[in-house]
């Protein structure tokens, strides 16, 4: 199940943000309360951190932590690399209050490891509904749950492999973001292999450039030649691959695939000789 954060913390963690902007408010939600923290941060206008003591006196009561929350005074709206890495390492929602000297965002809420949305019809947001994000919950969701969604032509059981925390703009070259190449960097560790071209089967999955010199766009082939993949200019969707098929930089293949496909190859010998 999705977490969802309460009314009642969502109004307290907003007053919160309020009271401290321009400085990063931060707390925790404890047996569903907000529980507001001092942010301990040396630049607690740029980052925000949580005394460990809190969390230790709250395991020795008994408490749970249900989620982090921290606010981003004039955005993002969308999580760190930082935000990204600690989420994972305390295994629990964060909740991100992006606000203004007017205005408070709606909360951002991600779980890396959580139940994921919808894969059709996803609004895009950076590191947590974005087109890496949606093809590894496909695959963690496998053919049976995409079924009850409604989205056929996926041929995997699940597939579990890493998030990866990255920052917006990791694919330029010039300046402070050039040592990052998030989809090529880690293929191999999450499973894949490069196949060519005319060998991509559904379940294999497609790197393309757009506007960038290296890869910054992924997506799943489908059967039925459709594609699904989402684009940060529009909700998530499946189409037919069309023009992605001449734009693909990369074809990619997880080795459950090459696992299923080499199990039906050899039924079919069997077949054959039978």
């Amino acid at each position: 199940m999705r977490y969802e954060l309460p009314v009642a913390a969502r109004q307290a963690a907003e007053a919160h943000a309020r009271r401290e902007f321009p400085k990063e408010a931060c707390g925790l939600v404890v047996d569903g309360a907000y529980l507001p923290c001092f942010n301990y941060a040396l630049d607690p206008e740029t980052d925000f951190v949580i005394a460990g003591e809190i969390w230790a006196r709250l395991a020795e009561e008994g408490r749970e932590v249900q989620a982090v929350v921290h606010s981003h005074p004039n955005g993002p709206l969308y999580p760190s690399a930082q935000d990204m890495q600690g989420q994972q390492q305390t295994a629990v929602p964060w909740v991100i209050v992006a606000l203004d000297d007017k205005d408070i965002a709606p909360p951002i809420i991600w779980d890396s490891e959580g139940e994921p949305a919808p894969v059709i019809g996803r609004s895009f947001v950076h590191g947590v509904a974005d087109c890496f994000c949606l093809g590894r919950d496909v695959y963690r969701l496998g053919r049976d749950a995409l079924a009850a969604q409604g989205v056929s032509g996926w041929p995997l059981d699940p597939v579990s492999f890493p998030d990866w925390p990255r920052r917006d703009g990791w694919w330029a070259k010039e300046g402070e973001l050039a040592a990052q190449n998030m989809l090529l960097d880690h293929y191999r560790a999450n499973g894949f292999r490069i196949i060519p071209a005319n060998e991509a089967r559904p379940g294999d999955a497609f790197l393309v450039n757009i506007q960038s010199p290296t890869p910054n766009h992924c997506g799943v082939l489908l059967e039925g030649h459709l594609i699904l993949h989402h684009l940060p200019t529009r909700a998530s969707r499946r189409e037919p691959i069309g023009i992605w098929a001449r734009a693909v930089h990369t074809w990619l293949r997880h080795e459950a695939n090459d696992r299923r496909l080499a199990a039906l190859e050899d039924k079919s010998s069997v077949t054959n000789h039978a």
